[in-house]
């Protein structure tokens, strides 16, 4: 367990945002059925090489790649800004919009620029209403 950020005056933990083993292995099993269209498409081309091998090959050492990644992606929400792993920080009142996208949280400033994301919530829907109730609240 990684412990919160130092905070600012008046600020307060509301959520913390751990990535779920269980959202991990869904998008885990999705990539890998995904994979199988290739596979089989080369198995039936090229029988006779280790090519058919290749895609999840490749797929597997993604998903081993992410999964070492996993625990970089906690975060704490706060009634002031999200703090993510790392010592990034993006302020509550910069957030113009908060979807979902796949299985993160999106976040997507309202001065433009790259959206910034949740990834593997337990609940996706809830931490949305999470964010956007910090929000509201935060103006």
């Amino acid at each position: 367990m990684t412990t919160a950020p130092a905070l600012q005056d008046g600020e307060e933990v509301i959520h913390h945002h751990i990535p779920d083993l269980g959202a991990f292995k869904r998008t885990a099993l999705l990539m890998l059925v995904i994979t199988l269209a290739p596979t089989s498409l080369m198995v039936a081309l090229l029988p006779d090489t280790f090519w058919p091998a290749v895609p999840l090959f490749v797929t597997c050492l993604l998903l081993m790649q992410e999964r070492y990644n996993l625990g970089r992606y906690a975060a704490w929400i706060t009634n002031k800004r999200i703090l993510f792993q790392g010592d990034e920080a993006l302020e509550l009142s910069d957030i113009g919009m908060v979807g979902i996208a796949g299985n993160a949280v999106r976040l997507r400033p309202s001065k433009g620029g790259p959206a910034t994301k949740l990834y593997y919530p337990k609940d996706r829907n809830a931490l949305a209403v999470i964010i956007e109730t910090a929000r509201q609240d935060n103006s």
